[in-house]
Order: C-alpha cells, then structure tokens, then sequence
C-alpha cells in the first residue's frame, strides 16, 4: 500500500537535513569508527539509506531501533559477543556502532542477510570494518550489489542516471517503513488473539467444553479440532488489525462495516480447517473485533487499556442494536422469545461481563499465585453466574439455565476456590445434560486475550509521537 502525499507528510515528520549536515555527520562517523576500531574488534556501522533531505522523523528511528534490535539478536544467535553499542540521533539521521567479537566476514554475512530479509531491511545500511579499518565489501561473500527501491536496478546504475526523483524514493522508503511498523504490530496482536484461543481451548477442566481431559459435550469435536482452527484464523486477526490501522480516521462504525467481510470469509476459513465443525463463530466476532480496535487506537496514537478497547468496540458495533429484531440466527430467535441479548447485547454494552467480572477475577487469582490454568477454569464459573449464554439456553431452556446459575452460585459462595476434582463433576453433570457454555468460552477467551495485550496497551505508532526526535 503506498503512502499517499497527505500521509506522507504526516510521516516524514522532522527537520530537513542541509548538505553541511550531512557532510558533519559523515566525518563524525569516521571519527567514530577510528575510536571504536582502537578495541581490536570487528566494527559494524549501522545507518539508514533515506533518500531525501528529511532524514530523521518518528517512523525512521522507530524502524531503525527495530533494525538494531534485530542486528544484535542475529549476532547472539550466531553465539558472537557485541562488546560494545553506541547510538546517535541527530537532524542528519540515525546511526549505531557496534563492536563484535567475531571474524569480519561472518559478521558481513549475517548483517547481509539482514539487509535482504524483507522489502523494508533494503534500507539498512550495515557496513563492516575489519579491526585494521578495512570495510567488507558485498561482493566478498557472494552478495550482489544493492538494488534501487523503486526499479530493482542496481543502484550503480540507477541513482547517477536519476532515473527517480528524491521525493518518489522518499515516498517508496516510507512506504516500507510504514508496511513494516503495521505489519509487525498487526502480527503482535494477532499472535496473542491466537494464543488467547489456544489457551482457552487447553484450559481443563471446563464444563461442558472441550478442554485437554475430553471433548464435553460436543461428539464432533476435540482440542485439535481447535487447535487446527485457531491456526487458521491467525491470518485474519491479523486482516482485523490492519483494517483497524487504515480505518482509525474513519468512523467506528465504518471499521466495523469493513470487518464484515473478512469475518464471513474467517467463517468459511475455519470450517474449511474443521471440516465443517463450528469451533470459533462466536470468537471470530468478538476476538476480531477487538483486534480492530487495538488497531484503531495504535494509529490513532491512544493507549489500549482494557475498558478503552472496550469502549471502542461498543461504539464500533453500535449498529448492531437494530439486529437484535431481525434475522433467524439461535441467538436473535431467543432474544425475540425472552428479551436475552446473549453475545450483541454484551458487545453493545461495551463487553460489561468481561471489564467487571472476568478480567478482574482473573488478575486477582493470577496475582494470588493461581496458574493460568486454574485461574482460568475459575474464571470461567463465574462467568456462567454473571452471563446469559444463549448457547447453555439453546440447548436446555433459560428456566434450567437460571437454576443452572443459581446452583453454581451457591456453591461457589461456599467454596471460592473451587478445586478441579469438584470443577469435574460439574463438567460431568454438564455432559449428561448435553450442555455447553460456548458463549462464556468465548468470552473467557477474550479475557485472557485483553490480559496479555496488557503487556504492551501503552504502545502506539511512532508517528503519533512527532517529538521523539528532539528527545534523543
């Protein structure tokens, strides 16, 4: 997706380098790798290849702090000692010094295939020097020579042929940065929307639920049967969150129209894995929509605290009132017989069951020294008690369903901590009356999944912080 010309001045936000700065920066280099090749070590010079006068602004240094985290991973794994980092950020650009204790040539070949390992690494520039101040050259290890961003020709014969303009390669080079900043969110918050389904899945015992121990009160499905599924849907959590990403200057409610689609086709993509088998309709929607919302609120350069994401879902799905009436879904024909609004009432609420109940509970027990597992499975009895699962009603009726929570009440007011032997039991009862609180493993998946965006619901783009390069 190129970055259009608004965008593109809303990214390349920074100070213009002028041709004396870049001279400067050039002689500070040298100067600086003359000091650090006095440790008698292999010398890595980190820059970025930005074409264009702007070369310092949000974007550029975020992806070159991601370079540089990669660079040094690299060089760990390969088992090779950095001695020593120094960085520097200034108006002509970023730039870092690395020295290693390793042989110059093993140290040029991992930082080229660094450079060649995505379409964005082409903007790497990692020059290494000998500890006698000899710079490696590509061609010395079977490399061939850079090639221009926008042509693929070699650059030796592209840029003194000035066959693009600086702003056309400028715009290509944010283009990559803009596609590798999203890309690796929207792949972060994907893995722990599918990490969040796997665990639900693996949590045991769970009543009425296919968990590790059996299948519940389901005879066409298993934990792999969920397991292949949420495999599946990893691709499509992370659709939702680049749409979240390219919608958050649209409405929430038109988010929410572009995510119908993909939902439709996530749908075919996990019966397709299933062989038909129906694991995570009710997760695709609601794991889903909260992939886009924190996709929103990334870009839109606010903070994703968990009542926040759900605050933004509740007016993403606003619409959604006006379906309750119509439509022949399990869900909606209840809702028109007993007024439960089941899994669109919650949504419309801003997922009250989850902020006030589930999540709180969970991080108690967990803070109590709980595993995830028994956290979890604890978690998940009261939120039958808190939830009307139109699943649990579809297959009984809402008068056993009440007496269902009411029961369970009870007994988790005598023993808080219930413990698995009598959690099973329960599972046990569940299974000899066919029911099944798919609605509440749904909402329990969610619940872990908010608690392990939690690690990071303070990130946001780099460009939504247009002074990062003035603090250095």
């Amino acid at each position: 997706m190129e970055v259009m010309e608004m965008e593109l001045s809303r990214l390349l936000n920074g100070p213009e380098a002028s041709l004396a700065e870049v001279l400067d920066a050039r002689e500070r280099r040298a100067a600086r790798q003359r000091e650090m090749l006095q440790r008698n070590c292999t010398l890595i010079s980190f820059t970025l290849n930005m074409p264009g006068p702007v070369k310092q602004f949000p974007l550029a240094k975020a992806f070159f702090k991601r370079g540089l985290e990669r660079l040094e991973r690299a060089l760990l794994c390969k088992g090779y000692k950095v001695e020593r980092v120094e960085c520097f950020f200034d108006s002509a650009g970023s730039e870092a010094f690395l020295s290693v204790a390793a042989p110059a040539l093993e140290v040029k070949r991992i930082a080229c295939d660094l450079e060649e390992s995505s379409p964005a690494s082409r903007l790497y520039d990692m020059d290494v020097l000998t500890d006698a101040g000899v710079k490696i050259e590509r061609a010395q290890i079977g490399h061939a020579s850079r090639t221009c961003l926008i042509c693929g020709r070699p650059v030796m014969d592209c840029a003194p042929r000035r066959f693009h303009t600086a702003p056309e390669l400028a715009r290509a080079a944010v283009t990559m940065m803009y596609e590798d900043e999203c890309g690796a969110f929207a792949f972060r918050v994907a893995s722990e929307a599918q990490r969040a389904l796997l665990s639900e899945v693996c949590v045991s015992p769970k009543p009425g639920l296919v968990d590790r121990l059996n299948n519940g009160s389901h005879a066409d499905m298993d934990v792999f049967t969920f397991i292949d599924s949420a495999c599946a849907l990893l691709p499509y959590f992370v659709r939702c969150v680049r749409l979240g990403i390219e919608y958050a200057d649209k409405t929430p409610q038109e988010s929410f129209r572009a995510l119908r689609l993909p939902g439709l086709e996530a749908e075919e993509t996990m019966r397709d894995a299933t062989h038909g088998v129906n694991t995570h309709k009710g997760a695709i929607f609601t794991i889903g929509l909260f992939c886009a919302a924190r996709g929103r609120l990334w870009a839109q350069g606010r903070s994703a605290k968990a009542e926040t994401l759900a605050c933004e879902t509740a007016q993403m799905v606003e619409e959604v009132k006006g379906e309750f009436l119509s439509g022949n879904s399990a869900g909606q024909r209840i809702y028109r017989e007993s007024g439960v609004a089941g899994i669109r009432g919650e949504a419309v609420a801003g997922f009250p069951s989850v902020i006030s109940v589930s999540l709180p509970f969970f991080e108690f027990l967990q803070k109590r020294g709980k595993s995830l597992n028994d956290a979890a499975a604890l978690t998940l009895l009261r939120l039958i008690c808190a939830v009307d699962d139109t699943n649990m009603i579809k297959r009984s009726s809402l008068a056993r369903f009440r007496r269902v929570q009411t029961e369970l009440a009870a007994q988790l007011a005598q023993e808080p901590d219930l413990p698995q032997e009598k959690i099973a039991v329960i599972d046990r009862a569940f299974i000899a009356e066919n029911l099944s609180p798919g609605g509440c493993a749904d909402l329990l998946a969610l619940t872990l999944l908010l608690h392990f965006l939690s690690r990071f619901e303070n990130e946001i783009t780099s460009w939504s912080e247009a002074e990062n390069y003035k603090r250095g």
